[in-house]
Parts: C-alpha cells; structure tokens; sequence
C-alpha cells in the first residue's frame, strides 16, 4: 500500500510538472479583454498571446487565421460578473491587439525598426473601415512601445508567481484581476490609448452585442516609425459567441495615375492627378540625367498622399531645370 501510495504522489507531481503558466516571446502580439463600462465593470483582465507579428504581416493576402490561443469557456470564466449565459458575459466587452519592436532593440527581424507598432483600429461597423493610424516618429511612438512592453513584463512577472490553471493561467493565456498591480488597465489607459498614443485601439462591444448578430470588427496596422498611414494589414473580428478570426489584407491593384502638370503662378508646379480611396500615392523625380534609370532610383519626395477619389496634387518649387516626375500608387 506505501509503495503505491507513493507510485499515485510521484505521478501526481509529473503531471503537476508538465503545466506551465503564462509565456511570451518578444514581437508576440497580445490580445486583451475587459470590462471598464460604468455599471459593467469587470474583475478580470484577459491577456492572450496569439503568436508573432510576422504570422500576421506575412500572411497570405486574403488568407483567414482563426485565433486558437483561446477558447471561449476561458473567455466566458475569465469574465463571471455577468455570466447568466454567455451572450451576456460579450457585451460592453473591451478587446484590441497589440504589439511592439522593443524600444531596446532585440533579435527579430532587423528589418522591422525598434519602437513599430502593432495596433488595431475599431471600425465604426463591420462594414465601415476605420481611419488609419499615422505613423510617427521614434520618439513619438516609443511612449506607446514602453507602455506595450510593461503589459507584456507584467503578465510574464504574473504568470510563475501564480499557479498554472488550464483556465486562467496557460502558456497563452493570463487572466488577471483588476485590482492585481500587473493588470493591463493602467497601461493600457481609461480609453484605450496608453496615455498618449493619437487615439483608441481598443473596441468595445455595445451593451446588447451579445444577442445580436452582426461582428464587431477592427482594422489593423503596422507603424513603423516615419510619416503617412501606417501599413494596413488586414483586420480582425469578434463574433458575438466570443470567437476571434484574422483576416488578412487582398491584394489591391489600383490603376496607375494621369499626371497633370501646371503652375500655380506662386513659384510652384503641381503634379495632379485623379486618386483612388485607399490608395498610397508617392511622387519620384529627376534631372535630365536620371531618365536612363529606373524610377526606383529616382529622389522620393517625403511626403505621401491618400486617396480618397478625389484630384490630389504634389506641390513642388520650381527649379529653373529640367525635373521630370513619375507618381507610383500602392
């Protein structure tokens, strides 16, 4: 009987071994859920690891990426106070996806710059995209990169100090009460924005989306440090039964813009042309000896513009040589 009571302990604390707590890796994309709704306030924070940016920026265009990182038991335990049945436990529901290059640099990709960003960007419905987030510079983003890297180290510092749970406490998934001082709620801010990124990543469901059927969605982008829009990539969406899906950007061909010359009598040439809604467009330019080389290689000008089906123009100064320009769109 001693022996196989020992044989049951051993093998009890094997299985107690395999369990692990919560993880991530650095350039890992977090997913957050809470309830900051006055009357609807929640007492545990969801924090999810769903994979490396790269899936999602690597994606093949039009490809869908079901977020299994979760499930929507832990969804619906991690958020009791309403939970008279799960269409109730969605509503009023905070959730966004978040990332960052660290503003320390690290061993990723050394072609995505320290202090980009990974943000969603709540559209107003599911058929309406969301206005894009703006790039910035380092300095400008690296307050928001900071801010993204404390929730992470919060989590990480969170999950050995607490037991493994496959509910609350997995290799993916965190899930932390508000009043704990590693809780996302401070970092992340009362709107969303980590105290002053330019607006609020976060989506918050309205307080009858449970019982409804229509998607909440989020636009979402990369920002490397810079100017002009970020990246769009694609966009996430959260059904009222608590699933989450990745929907990756297609391929858009937007037709090559007609160029019009003319001067504004100001000592400037505008460079016109008829935009495309959506569209990137970036004006090149040269000498005379520059036109035996690809436009690639021709000067860029900084400054970007968006389409929005409407004429756009460049403004240049007028030089007193020959310059020749050429617009590309993406």
């Amino acid at each position: 009987m001693a022996g196989l009571l020992l044989s049951i302990t051993g093998s009890c604390a094997l299985l107690q071994s395999v369990q692990a707590q919560f993880t991530d890796t650095s350039r890992d994309l977090i997913l957050t859920f809470r309830k900051i709704q006055p009357g609807d306030v929640g007492s545990v924070d969801l924090e999810i690891d769903i994979g490396q940016a790269s899936i999602y920026y690597n994606a093949t265009p039009g490809s869908t990426i079901p977020i299994t990182a979760y499930n929507t038991n832990q969804l619906a335990a991690a958020l009791p106070e309403q939970y008279t049945g799960f269409p109730g436990t969605m509503n009023n529901l905070g959730w966004s996806v978040i990332g960052d290059v660290s503003p320390f640099g690290d061993s990723g990709n050394p072609a995505i710059p320290t202090r980009t960003l990974w943000l969603t960007a709540p559209c107003p419905d599911a058929n309406t995209p969301a206005t894009p987030w703006q790039r910035e510079s380092i300095y400008q983003q690296g307050p928001s990169a900071l801010k993204i890297e404390t929730i992470r180290n919060n989590a990480l510092t969170w999950g050995p100090a607490n037991p493994s749970d496959s509910v609350t406490n997995t290799p993916t998934v965190a899930a932390i009460s508000t009043g704990n001082q590693y809780c996302d709620n401070p970092t992340l801010g009362s709107v969303g924005n980590f105290g002053t990124f330019q607006g609020d990543v976060e989506n918050t469901t309205s307080g009858s989306f449970g019982y409804l059927t229509a998607p909440a969605r989020s636009d979402f982008y990369q920002l490397e440090p810079g100017s002009g829009p970020g990246t769009y990539l694609g966009y996430f969406e959260l059904t009222t039964s608590g699933t989450l899906t990745f929907y990756a950007a297609a391929v858009v061909s937007y037709p090559a813009p007609t160029l019009t010359v003319s001067n504004d009598h100001a000592g400037h040439v505008l460079i016109s042309f008829p935009s495309t809604a959506g569209a990137t467009y970036t004006l090149h330019y040269t000498g005379a000896t520059g036109l035996k080389t690809p436009v690639t290689s021709w000067t860029t000008y900084g400054t970007t513009i968006t389409g929005d089906g409407t004429v756009k123009s460049f403004q240049q100064p007028i030089s007193g040589t020959a310059t020749f320009y050429s617009v590309s769109v993406n």
